[in-house]
């Protein structure tokens, strides 16, 4: 078995880590004598597999658009049902299939037989998975039809895949098909000089009168690690609102009915909380000015429509891969407390007792944060 550098988060348990490489072993051992070779494949129609949550997929983006422009080849897209409605309105991907995979599901509706099912409808020359993951390499090998399966194993189950593609440790995640651009001998071109904020879907709201500059405060994140006190965002948006209009996207479990009352009491404040579809939300940020988010799907949206953002950073993932894409200089603030619990590459944590990178960014210094930026703008004197 050759020597793999796995990517794990840091609480990945030691058991955990034991049973994957003893499980690569097996399967090492396994497929001694078996492999493929792969000459002259005739390659028509590629699949790509991101089958995790929105800013994962968001982040590929640039990259599809950078392939399709670059290729005649048929580009199936491959997301979970819940992406399914930004992803089937982008216009360089030829087609889009949903699987969703229990593993990431953020709820219990989702079934393995329903997720088999989902994959043995795929059929495919050649398949490609950016996650670097057992289980997706497991379930895509064995349930697709496929000519060839290219793929990551720094998550385990590298024997599973055709051809194992080099992983850049530390690269920026919008670079994970790179690698695939090397294996089709495409140019690698920088993904900006295809990219358009225009390749951003979205649904026009007709029903409202937008100011002609305003804020977005998106105060919504996937993972609870990762959410700014509500108290300290009623604090910044009472504040930032006397010298702009605000406009405040999230869903409704992100606020209390109470939080939600104060929201809506204040004046210049536009609370949108729960009222707009993804696609229409998508709609509010391309209109906007500045936007302040979390670590969170839409603050890569915002990005990709090459607005200026403000992003409060949690330390639970390494910001150096997963900070927002950035077009131009100075384009995206990260406001981000290092703090002895996330090991300068983050905790991995999803839920933390404490989450005190986030409650150690004070309103004050974000506050500060869009005055000074609103002020670069030119919006504010």
């Amino acid at each position: 078995m050759k020597d793999i550098k796995y990517r794990f988060s840091p609480n990945t348990s030691g058991k955990t880590l034991s049973k994957i490489k003893l499980i690569d072993k097996l399967l090492y051992t396994l497929r001694r004598g078996t492999e493929k070779k792969f000459t002259e494949q005739t390659i028509n129609k590629i699949t790509i597999i991101q089958l995790a949550h929105i800013g994962d997929m968001i982040l590929l983006l640039p990259a599809l658009k950078t392939l399709k422009c670059n290729t005649n080849y048929h580009i199936n897209l491959l997301v979970n049902s819940q992406n399914f409605n930004i992803a089937s309105r982008l216009k360089y991907v030829d087609s889009v299939t949903v699987a969703d995979a229990p593993y990431f599901a953020r709820n219990n509706k989702v079934s393995y037989l329903g997720y088999i099912n989902q994959l043995n409808k795929i059929k495919t020359d050649l398949i490609y998975d950016v996650r670097g993951d057992l289980r997706n390499n497991f379930f895509i090998r064995f349930f697709t039809r496929k000519k060839l399966f290219l793929g990551y194993d720094v998550g385990g189950g590298g024997a599973l895949l055709d051809v194992v593609l080099p992983f850049e440790h530390e690269g920026h995640i919008s670079g994970l098909l790179n690698p695939l651009f090397s294996y089709l001998k495409l140019p690698q071109n920088h993904l900006s000089d295809y990219w358009s904020e225009e390749d951003m879907p979205y649904d026009e709201i007709t029903d409202h009168i937008f100011p002609g500059q305003f804020v977005v405060v998106h105060i919504g994140t996937g993972a609870q690690a990762r959410k700014w006190p509500v108290e300290f965002f009623l604090e910044t948006i009472a504040a930032v609102s006397k010298e702009i209009p605000v406009y405040v996207l999230g869903l409704n479990q992100d606020l209390t009915v109470e939080q939600l009352k104060i929201i809506s009491a204040m004046p210049n404040v536009v609370t949108c909380i729960g009222k707009y579809s993804i696609l229409q939300s998508i709609y509010i940020l391309k209109k906007c000015s500045l936007f302040l988010g979390l670590d969170s799907g839409f603050s890569h949206i915002a990005a990709l429509l090459k607005k200026k953002i403000i992003i409060l950073f949690s330390g639970t993932v390494n910001k150096k891969v997963w900070k927002p894409f950035s077009f131009f200089e100075d384009q995206i603030l990260l406001l981000n407390k290092e703090v002895p619990c996330d090991y300068g590459t983050g905790c991995g944590k999803l839920v933390c007792d404490d989450n005190i990178c986030m409650k150690q960014i004070k309103p004050a210094e974000v506050i500060g944060s869009v005055k000074m930026s609103l002020n670069e703008l030119k919006l504010i004197s």
